[in-house]
């Protein structure tokens, strides 16, 4: 059994590891981080749903080329709070911040990721937002 800063740990490397590899555009080192089905649950878009390996890696394809026609060049991200559920499950509470070439914002977002122990690694099974005026879990106040 592991305890809760074990977890906590664990679940903020990996996460952390995720975010740098989309941020290098390594589609490949990030759906390392991921695992199908995958589901996603973004503002009032339709749920997208990835059954299998290849369709969560084309829907990351997809996502990365539309962030990019958009201006995006990177993201910023804090971790605001894991919240373990058992040994092998947790939720990922962050905020992120989407930047242009030129520095400026394109897009601001508190987004929650679920988490599940997939052998050695931490895997990422969903996401969805958390919209303003909303916190989330917590009340934590957006960074």
């Amino acid at each position: 059994m592991a305890d809760t800063p074990t977890i906590i740990h664990e679940v903020e490397t990996a996460y952390e590891a995720y975010a740098n590899a989309f941020n290098q555009g390594d589609i490949a080192t990030v759906v390392r981080y991921l695992a199908a089905p995958y589901i996603m649950t973004i503002g009032n878009r339709d749920v997208m749903i990835a059954a299998s390996d290849e369709a969560v890696r084309h829907q990351f394809d997809g996502a990365l080329a539309g962030m990019k026609q958009r201006g995006w060049v990177r993201s910023g991200f804090k971790v605001v709070h894991v919240f373990p559920l058992s040994d092998n499950h947790a939720l990922l509470m962050t905020d992120i911040v989407r930047y242009k070439a030129d520095g400026s914002v394109l897009e601001k977002g508190r987004y929650i990721y679920q988490v599940r122990r997939g052998g050695q690694s931490w895997q990422i099974t969903g996401v969805t937002d958390v919209e303003p005026p909303y916190t989330g879990p917590g009340d934590t106040p957006r960074t």
